[in-house]
């Protein structure tokens, strides 16, 4: 465990390194490259957190590892979708005409509920093939993994400015 609370804190140290930067370069539009470098840098560590955490027999292992890979795709596919949004938002930043913010608003909940939606899916084929104790485990791991990579991005991208917003 103290392996994994290590490559966790390294994870943490490495996109907080990468966010100082952002803020400048999201002024520079720079922004794709930032996004891509804090995905990539969660992606290489994800799955051996999950598999030091999880600590699967040979037989659960043999079970999960094509389901995780498909999870993890199907879910790179929806955060495309929020990096998509994330690159309209930027393109428009700080002026984001009335109807832009609404369009946007509504693509964000369609993706997280998609999010959602596919999470309870995989959570519930991994009960067919892990105890529960375990499925809840994976569930909390890619929980946070998913929050430090977020909040890693939610750092890299401004909020839209107090004067531009409608009474």
């Amino acid at each position: 465990m103290n392996t994994h609370r290590l490559r966790t804190s390294h994870l943490v140290a490495l996109l907080t390194a990468l966010v100082l930067p952002a803020r400048a370069q999201a002024a520079e539009k720079n922004v794709t490259e930032t996004i891509n470098l804090m995905r990539a840098a969660v992606g290489t560590e994800r799955e051996a957190i999950v598999a030091e955490t999880l600590q699967l027999t040979e037989s659960e292992a043999m079970a999960f590892w094509p389901l995780y890979r498909s999870y993890r795709a199907d879910l790179e596919k929806i955060g495309d979708g929020l990096v998509k949004l994330m690159l309209e938002y930027a393109d428009v930043y700080p002026d984001v005409p009335e109807n832009r913010a609404r369009q946007m608003l509504k693509d964000l909940l369609d993706l997280e509920q998609r999010m959602v939606d596919k999470r309870a899916g995989y959570l519930k084929r991994a009960g067919k093939v892990l105890p529960a104790s375990k499925v809840l485990r994976w569930a909390q791991i890619e929980h946070r993994l998913d929050l430090v990579l977020r909040l890693q991005l939610a750092g890299a991208v401004p909020m839209v400015p107090a004067s531009s917003l409608k009474p």
